[in-house]
């Protein structure tokens, strides 16, 4: 009997040491991000669309923004995500639409954004040469047969088109980015 109390005794202590020492089963949660939106003028922007996208040919999670200009996804993957924003023709086209890494398992990750009216300026050169465009923005070469496209803020804009290699030949042109709207700009033209 007493054998036997003795053992039991050793038992109980060893169970109670392994489980102190044993690491507790550990559950990873998923990644949240909360994305906070305002305009221009630094006002909250509530009921904006708001699309959570891993690439291009996601179609992605669409949420909408709530009375403080904050969208919430949760149970995301651990990956990097892209996230467009909308409301009217106000987009986040000008400023950050990505946190550049991928999300980590149990944390929430924030990320902002300013909402501005902007308009889609698109070059396309079907041209066989490279063209160098550039405005008060941007400057940027748009290769033969390569369409480009990129978010600009509302107004009018004097666009400076040059050949590569050829400086005295450049011409100007007025372009009107108007809210919503796509302005298209051919080369050659």
């Amino acid at each position: 009997m007493k054998h036997n109390s003795l053992l039991l005794l050793v038992m109980i202590i060893v169970s109670v040491f392994i489980m102190k020492c044993s690491k507790p089963l550990e559950i990873m949660e998923k990644p949240t991000l909360l994305i906070t939106l305002k305009d221009d003028s630094g006002k909250l922007v509530h009921g904006a669309s708001v699309r959570l996208y891993k690439n291009i040919t996601d179609s992605g999670i669409t949420r909408m923004t709530d009375a403080t200009g904050v969208v919430i996804f949760s149970a995301l993957d651990t990956t990097l995500y892209y996230w467009l924003a909308k409301k009217g023709c106000k987009t986040n086209g000008l400023s950050q639409v990505t946190l550049n890494r991928p999300l980590l398992p149990g944390v929430v990750l924030y990320g902002y954004s300013v909402l501005t009216e902007t308009g889609v300026l698109k070059i396309v050169n079907s041209s066989p040469e490279n063209y160098k465009i550039s405005d008060s923005l941007m400057t940027v070469t748009v290769n033969k047969d390569t369409p480009y496209v990129a978010y600009h803020k509302v107004g009018s804009y004097i666009i400076q088109i040059q050949k590569p290699g050829t400086p005295a030949l450049k011409k100007d042109t007025l372009i009107m980015i108007r809210c919503g709207d796509t302005s298209l700009l051919s080369l050659p033209y």
